[in-house]
């Protein structure tokens, strides 16, 4: 078992991401998984994540609050407890358009293992 506390998990720099406060709860460097990492991001209004193209399979679960997902040339409204999966490829940008903060857990795919 190997637990995570809130207030210790890692803050990681997520590309094209624009004042979002993305915390890294299990997987690479906080903790062992062999698939996949488990991440916790807030966005306060106004921020965004993207466009840009997934990097790898992801599972987003909305925690709390709205957002705005386009992806692929589609848009839609995500709110509390919605999911989607997003697969490696696919072009997607994600906004929070609301007046109060939004919470979503990331699950994203482990990049492969060189060598």
């Amino acid at each position: 078992m190997h637990v995570t506390k809130h207030a210790d998990a890692v803050p990681y720099n997520a590309p094209f991401h624009e004042g979002v406060d993305t915390r890294r709860l299990q997987g690479m460097e906080i903790g062992p998984t062999e698939g996949f990492w488990l991440g916790l991001s807030v966005y306060p209004p106004g921020s965004s994540a993207g466009p840009s193209e997934v990097m790898g399979e992801s599972i987003y679960l909305v925690v709390s609050g709205e957002f705005v997902l386009r992806c692929n040339g589609e848009t839609t409204a995500l709110r509390m407890y919605d999911s989607v999966h997003l697969a490696k490829g696919d072009h997607r940008e994600l906004v929070n358009e609301s007046d109060s903060d939004a919470v979503l857990a990331v699950s994203i795919a482990n990049p492969p293992k060189v060598g």
